[in-house]
């Protein structure tokens, strides 16, 4: 593994000063993992989930080439970081552009983003009103105690609003 290949990554709430540090899974997911260091550092408007439950995400473009799937996951658990590509026409009018967030998204020529998901809680599906929506879990949490620490700050994505709040992703 080379210094381009980072072990660790830490995934953040910017304004909230939290942050989480996850486990490159190199083992299970390699050409995820490539394709992610290649992306690093992420920064953008963070989301939170209706269907998926507990989940904080970001929308960015779909890096060239495309890594294929690997150790897909449906059900993801607590600390779970997924690569997940996902149609802009089921995103919530993302394509093109956000009018709230005033974030710009170029969709791939199939039309798709790619949403990095993380799930900070149990009780999790990736199944939506448009089917099932699988992904490559890439990244993994380190501790119990720090997971629980950050979900304090996710939740408070979903309560008190996600306006302003950037989910950044980068080596540590």
């Amino acid at each position: 593994m080379s210094e381009r290949e980072p072990h660790f990554i830490r995934l953040g709430l910017r304004r909230r000063g939290a942050s989480v540090r996850l486990r490159m899974r190199w083992d299970r997911s390699p050409e995820t993992c490539a394709a992610v260091a290649g992306m690093l550092p992420v920064e953008e408007q963070v989301y939170h989930a209706k269907y998926a439950n507990n989940e904080i995400y970001v929308l960015v473009s779909l890096p060239d080439p495309e890594p294929p799937q690997e150790w897909t996951c449906i059900y993801p658990g607590p600390g779970d970081l997924l690569f997940v590509p996902v149609s802009a026409r089921h995103t919530g009018g993302f394509a093109g552009g956000n009018t709230l967030s005033g974030q710009d998204l170029t969709p791939d020529a199939e039309g798709r983003l790619l949403d990095f998901a993380f799930f900070y809680e149990r009780g999790n599906s990736l199944i939506s009103p448009y089917g099932v929506l699988p992904g490559s879990l890439f990244a993994t949490g380190t501790s119990f105690e720090a997971l629980e620490e950050f979900s304090d700050a996710c939740r408070d994505v979903w309560f008190a609003g996600a306006t302003g709040e950037t989910m950044y992703i980068e080596a540590d």
